[in-house]
């Protein structure tokens, strides 16, 4: 049953010229084509020209779906906006527009929330922009693991030109203290994780001469992704409306799956639980009497499995089998000292 899900590989976040990305849309997406993905959710801060222009759609096998980033007046609280056709008054506060973006039926995710530096050693000019307090019950998608925030959070005066030459080979895994929050957010309520790039593709010079793109879009492309597991294949005949709504549905749900591309190609990943022929897909929740964990990996891997945020069970294995009792539960699997594919969660109640 759970091969028979249509997967989808994407990137979330993304900035073009329209703001401060330095790509156009035709360069970007054709970079995303080389990539291999199969979707596309570009956000440049304050503005839908890209969507005025008419990027959201099918290019070729790329869907392509344009939002914005919002941020408050002060620069924090910066929240992804998607299924908008126009951008909400700038004078909104932080907590105006991820209700507004709730009550118009639009996906909002909540950026970089947790995001910080080291003050004795990071590279001036990037302050930290984080959310501090994410408890608010309209955020419902959180960014787990953003690639530029990443890169920035480990990037230091000492090596920095090393991570610009080789800006996907630092990753590590996601912030343990926001996968900590998640963790917690999720006994009390349900809230997604994604995995974005972030990706502006800024360029810089190096030693006075030599200019390089901090993060070019086909590497940042080939770094964080986000899987959709889909029960029917996405239809090119349907609007863009229909194609974005059920993508949405998806990211909201949970019916997803993070992975960073440079330490293997995830696809293929499912995580699940049976009982009978009782299912749980991650994003779901239900009774079971019985429940058994299973997951099919693409190859081996050190797996991690969280119940109600504590290490349940850890091992290396490319299939799991595992009788359990009532939980949240969520799989981590890393590559070496490397995190590579992250779930969502499922939540098994007990059979009444």
């Amino acid at each position: 049953m759970n091969s028979d899900f249509k997967e989808y590989i994407g990137c979330i976040h993304a900035h073009t010229i329209f703001s401060d990305g330095s790509g156009t849309y035709s360069e970007i997406i054709k970079a995303a084509q080389e990539a291999g993905l199969d979707y596309l959710l570009a956000s440049d801060h304050r503005t839908l020209r890209g969507r005025e222009e008419g990027f959201t759609g099918w290019h070729d096998n790329l869907f392509v779906s344009v939002g914005y980033e919002i941020n408050d007046a002060d620069d924090q609280h910066h929240y992804l906006a998607f299924g908008l056709d126009k951008i909400l008054p700038s004078s909104y506060s932080h907590k105006e527009y991820i209700q507004a973006v709730k009550e118009k039926g639009a996906l909002g995710i909540a950026a970089h929330p947790f995001e910080q530096r080291d003050i004795d050693s990071a590279i001036a000019g990037f302050p930290p922009i984080p959310w501090g307090n994410l408890d608010y019950p309209e955020v419902e998608v959180i960014e787990i693991w953003n690639m530029m925030s990443h890169w920035l959070e480990l990037t230091t005066v000492r090596n920095k030109y090393w991570n610009v030459v080789h800006p996907r080979s630092f990753s590590t895994f996601p912030s343990r203290q926001l996968l900590k929050w998640w963790d917690k957010a999720n006994l009390e309520r349900k809230v997604t994780g994604i995995g974005s790039v972030d990706v502006h593709a800024t360029k810089i010079t190096i030693f006075g001469f030599f200019t390089k793109a901090i993060f070019d879009y086909k590497i940042m492309f080939k770094s964080i992704r986000t899987h959709l597991l889909c029960n029917d294949e996405l239809s090119k005949s349907d609007d863009n409306s229909t194609t974005e709504s059920t993508i949405f549905k998806l990211i909201h749900d949970g019916r997803t799956f993070i992975s960073n591309y440079r330490w293997g190609d995830a696809r293929g990943f499912r995580f699940w639980a049976e009982d009978g022929d009782r299912i749980l897909q991650m994003g779901e929740s239900g009774e079971m009497k019985h429940p058994v964990l299973k997951a099919t990996l693409p190859e081996k891997g050190h797996c991690r499995i969280i119940r109600n945020g504590e290490v349940f069970q850890k091992g290396k294995a490319t299939k799991l089998n595992l009788q359990v009792t009532p939980g949240i539960y969520r799989l981590e699997v890393l590559k070496g000292k490397h995190g590579w594919i992250y779930s969502n969660h499922i939540k098994i109640l007990e059979s009444k």
